[in-house]
């Protein structure tokens, strides 16, 4: 397994925290949609791009005792942001004790894939997503390459979490499910993470089966895509109910608006929903473990 040190660090990190919760960071403003958006009075008040950085920053040090690693998503952040803000961002989550998940999805030819590498590595990102779909010679094995020179995370993209993902991920190649076929060329490979949507069901366990104890399942879904955590983890989770990372965002991240708080509340209201999902999906856990 590539990446061993990342690995560990998580294991670390979860223990401490008691938490298996990621917080995705999902900055949308209100131009690209009507909910869930950074509150426009701090867009006005820091103009476009600082007004995006305070809100990820904020929602940073309000999230971080209670998980261990945040993803920021690379569609809503690396258009609006320079490369210093993107460091910004990242040694905040250090600072907070949170290993820093870049969700990017790479997936283009080697040459390009370095490239995104070569800017992420300089942001100081702990780990980053990746698409095998480019296959591994001058494409994905840039970034089997990037984990193992630098002890870094990767996540394979198998199975996402929105209904579509039928259209292609489920149809069967050399006799199996094309998901099941990315999560074996990404085990044999050496990839130390694998992305399976919480919405997903016995594909969390063919895949948990597949990788063993050790490697991590990155399950995103959870809350308005409708994600069941206590599936996801009593078929993603490890023998001890450990490796599989929940991921959640908008309920997070916009809490204000589901709680009707105020914007200027908006740190607190992630925080507070933050430490409440981590106290159910531990005791999801006890519940499943017992």
């Amino acid at each position: 397994m590539l990446g061993r040190g990342f690995v560990e660090r998580y294991y670390e990190l979860s223990g401490e925290k008691e938490s298996f919760l990621c917080v995705g960071l999902d900055p949308a403003t209100g131009a690209m949609r009507d909910r869930y958006v950074v509150p426009p009075p701090l867009i006005e008040r820091h103009g476009l791009s600082g007004g995006i950085k305070r809100f990820c920053l904020d929602v940073i040090e309000a999230v971080a005792p209670y998980t261990p690693i945040i993803k920021p998503n690379a569609q809503f952040i690396t258009y609006p942001l320079s490369l210093d803000d993107l460091r910004e961002i990242v040694d905040a989550i250090h600072e907070g004790g949170c290993l820093a998940l870049l969700d990017a999805k790479l997936t283009d030819i080697g040459s390009t894939n370095r490239a995104g590498l070569h800017w992420i590595g300089e942001a100081g990102f702990d780990a980053v997503t990746f698409s095998p779909f480019p296959g591994f010679e001058n494409g994905s094995d840039a970034v089997y390459a990037w984990a193992r020179e630098r002890d870094k995370g990767i996540f394979a993209l198998c199975r996402m979490s929105n209904p579509g993902t039928h259209d292609y991920q489920s149809l069967e190649v050399g006799g199996e499910p094309l998901y099941l076929r990315l999560a074996r060329d990404a085990y044999e490979r050496g990839s130390n993470g694998f992305v399976v949507g919480c919405t997903a069901t016995s594909e969390l366990g063919e895949i948990r089966r597949l990788i063993g104890e050790e490697r991590l399942i990155l399950a995103p879904g959870l809350g308005p895509q409708g994600g069941d955590p206590a599936v996801a983890l009593r078929l993603g989770g490890n023998s001890r109910g450990e490796g599989l990372i929940v991921a959640s965002s908008r309920s997070i991240d916009y809490a204000y608006e589901t709680l009707g708080w105020s914007w200027e509340r908006f740190a607190e209201a992630a925080a507070a929903q933050a430490e409440k999902k981590r106290n159910e999906l531990n005791e999801l856990r006890e519940r499943v473990l017992g």
